[in-house]
């Protein structure tokens, strides 16, 4: 990857989100803010890429992607119905008789979410083709907010470079990545208000296995997230805005 990427910035936006946590069951539970995981799976949506795809497409070595929340983090439950297993389809007959009864658990949301999502890939043909597809909002299929029915509002923003830089201490406008060893290394005690993540999916295989962030930290509020590190940390200015983001690649 260059030291200063030009990046990708566009906004994502709708009434409800659903990211769902990989350990929930029945009370379906969502992360605060759409994973690396959900993010190559709509832009690969946008673009038209199959699904068994995408991880070949957007490997970790290819790509850079930073999340910054817009608005205030607001969770909620909805109640849905539930259904174990589908009716059995034989032919042109539909019977039901094999359905198990529907049930009614709670669905965690994320209400109005919103963020500015700024996307880096090696590929120039590729990076073209997703910002004129954004700019004429052309979509090869509908981008969706982690669950088919919450569909999501995109909006091209522009480009930006991303200067990358090296310091003890920054105020962070984006959602903070860590692993388990960084995250002995920062100092979080100055900022407020800020939403602890963990465990969330970061790359998925052909197998469909997938790695994960050790940790994530982002704020409530979606202001900058005040972070102390001891022995200094890679992180990326924008030129125009002047904001530092964390890459989920780093």
């Amino acid at each position: 990857m260059p030291t200063e990427p030009q990046v990708c910035l566009f906004t994502i936006r709708g009434e409800f989100g659903h990211w769902r946590k990989w350990f929930t069951t029945t009370s379906a539970l969502t992360y605060s803010f759409p994973p690396r995981t959900a993010l190559i799976g709509m832009i690969g949506a946008i673009l038209g890429i199959q699904r068994h795809k995408v991880p070949k497409v957007f490997p970790l070595s290819a790509t850079r992607i930073a999340v910054c929340p817009l608005a205030r983090i607001e969770k909620d439950m909805f109640p849905i119905k539930w259904r174990q297993s589908p009716p059995e389809i034989g032919g042109r007959v539909f019977r039901l008789n094999k359905m198990v009864e529907s049930f009614q658990e709670n669905l965690e949301v994320v209400r109005r979410p919103n963020f500015l999502i700024a996307f880096w890939h090696q590929e120039e043909k590729l990076l073209k083709e997703l910002v004129e597809r954004l700019k004429n909002k052309r979509w090869f299929y509908p981008p969706y907010l982690g669950i088919m029915g919450f569909l999501a509002d995109v909006e091209w923003t522009g480009y930006d470079v991303a200067e990358e830089i090296r310091v003890d201490g920054a105020d962070i406008v984006s959602v903070l990545p860590l692993s388990e060893q960084s995250s002995k290394k920062v100092d979080l005690s100055e900022s407020e208000n800020i939403i602890r993540e963990e465990r969330v999916p970061l790359e998925v295989f052909p197998q469909r296995t997938f790695s994960h962030l050790f940790l994530a930290y982002l704020s409530r509020e979606a202001k900058p997230i005040v972070v102390k590190v001891q022995q200094g940390m890679a992180l990326f200015k924008l030129r125009n805005s002047g904001h530092v983001i964390a890459f989920f690649e780093q």
